[in-house]
Formats: structure tokens, C-alpha cells, sequence
């Protein structure tokens, strides 16, 4: 009896995550599709290119490239105004393809997560790998928050800024999809190193939540994270208690 395919609903949706993964192996192809799918509308590669920072026709190789690939489509249409003899011919826009694991997908974050794991590697202090990548992680995430402040986009926490607040908005940069439950909760539905916090929860969620200590050490020095619950170790979301100095 020859084996069938599986198709249960479970294994597509990994089978989805894995092509994504390979279409977004590319740091600059993982920028344009985020910039595409958190766009209102569909986009030119005019503006792809001015968002992400880079040359209209490497924007235009990396979108060809997502259409090929079947996460975006593509059409052309003409300039609002522009029409009949004359109006040139119609740009060519970009938005996502009707492909709802695609547009659900949460961000990931590998080569951050990489590029921890590789600092970590390459310590010498001495001390257990557990502490050096928790270490890590939290100076990356102390880093990260006062970033924020030395820009001058928010306040440290004696004056006045809610820190639980920019903690959540800074963990939703970094694809956490974290939001702010009140009286000190924090709460994320995604992880950016999600498939590995899954086979590895003690050493990667120890990771990720130094990142989150440190970024409220930016911003409250005197605060403390509590973990309450983890997606990885079977819970529905992470979630943490953030406490103030008595």
C-alpha cells in the first residue's frame, strides 16, 4: 500500500511556515514583505523602497520575487488624475496575496535570535550557558530601551512614562504581538523565535524574557518582571507581572 499524503490541517500549516521561512531567508526580502502586509493599501515599489531604505529596483527584484513565490500579487494601475493620451504607463502595486496564514503569520526574528545565540557561544567568563544567554538577552534589551530614550521618543520611568507601556510597544516591534492587560500585565499571543522556544522553552524563553526585563529596566530601574505563564510550555499566552519597588 503506498503512503498518502498528509494533509491534515496541523502539517500544512507548518509546511505553510517552512515555505515562508525560505522565501524570507533573505534579511531584505523579510523587510519588504512585512513593510507590504502592514500597509493599508497596495503599494508601489517607489514607496517599498523608501520605507525599507533601499534602491526602487532591488525593492522591485525582492516583490517580483514574493509574487513568484505566491505571497503577494501584483497589478498595474494608473496615478489618482491620470488618465487618457499621455498619462504614461500604470505603476505596478504590490499587496498580499488572499492567503490568511500568510497575512496572520507573526514575524520572526532568526537572525536576532542568531546573532544571540552567537555572543553567547563565543563567551569565555566562565559562567553556566544558561546565565550568559540570559545575560545577553537582557543587555540587548536594556540597550533597545534606552535607545528609546536617548531619541528622545519617551521618558525614563521617574518621569512619569508608563513603563509596562513601552515595554509592550517595544516587545510588538520585535513581532511579540504583546499587549498591555493593566495592573501591570503583560500579555503576547506570538514569539519571534516561536518554532525553537517550542523544542527548547527553558533556554530560548529564558532568552526572551531577559529581553523583556531589560527593556523595563530602561525604563523603570526599580520594577521587576514576574513570569506567570509560557505559550511553549503548553499555556495559551506569556505572561508577566510587572511589580514596582514597595
Amino acid at each position: 500500500m503506498t503512503d498518502q499524503l498528509d494533509i491534515r490541517p496541523e502539517h500544512a500549516a507548518q509546511a505553510q511556515i517552512e515555505r515562508l521561512a525560505v522565501a524570507l531567508g533573505d534579511p531584505t526580502r523579510r523587510r519588504v514583505f512585512f513593510m507590504v502586509r502592514e500597509a493599508d493599501d497596495a503599494v508601489s515599489k517607489d514607496r517599498v523602497a523608501e520605507e525599507v531604505g533601499i534602491d526602487r529596483r532591488l525593492a522591485g527584484f525582492h516583490l517580483d520575487k514574493l509574487v513568484d513565490q505566491g505571497f503577494l500579487t501584483a497589478d498595474f494601475k494608473r496615478r489618482t488624475g491620470k488618465s487618457g493620451p499621455g498619462a504614461g504607463r500604470p505603476a505596478k502595486h504590490y499587496r498580499l496575496a488572499a492567503d490568511e496564514s500568510a497575512v496572520m503569520l507573526p514575524e520572526r526574528h532568526y537572525d536576532l535570535l542568531a546573532s544571540l545565540l552567537l555572543k553567547a557561544a563565543a563567551d569565555e567568563s566562565g559562567a553556566s550557558r544558561q546565565d550568559i544567554l540570559e545575560r545577553i538577552g537582557y543587555d540587548f534589551g536594556f540597550e533597545v530601551g534606552l535607545t528609546e530614550v536617548a531619541a528622545g521618543r519617551t521618558r525614563p520611568g521617574e518621569d512619569g512614562v508608563n513603563a509596562v507601556e513601552q515595554v509592550v510597544r517595544l516587545l510588538s516591534r520585535y513581532g511579540f504581538a504583546a499587549q498591555n492587560e493593566g495592573d501591570g500585565t503583560i500579555r503576547a499571543c506570538a514569539c519571534p523565535f516561536e518554532e525553537l522556544a517550542f523544542d527548547d522553552p527553558e533556554r530560548i524563553c529564558g532568552l526572551d524574557r531577559s529581553i523583556w526585563k531589560g527593556m523595563l529596566a530602561a525604563f523603570d530601574d526599580g520594577a521587576t518582571l514576574s513570569v506567570a505563564t509560557t505559550r511553549a510550555k503548553g499555556d495559551v499566552a506569556c505572561i508577566a507581572e510587572v511589580l514596582g519597588t514597595p
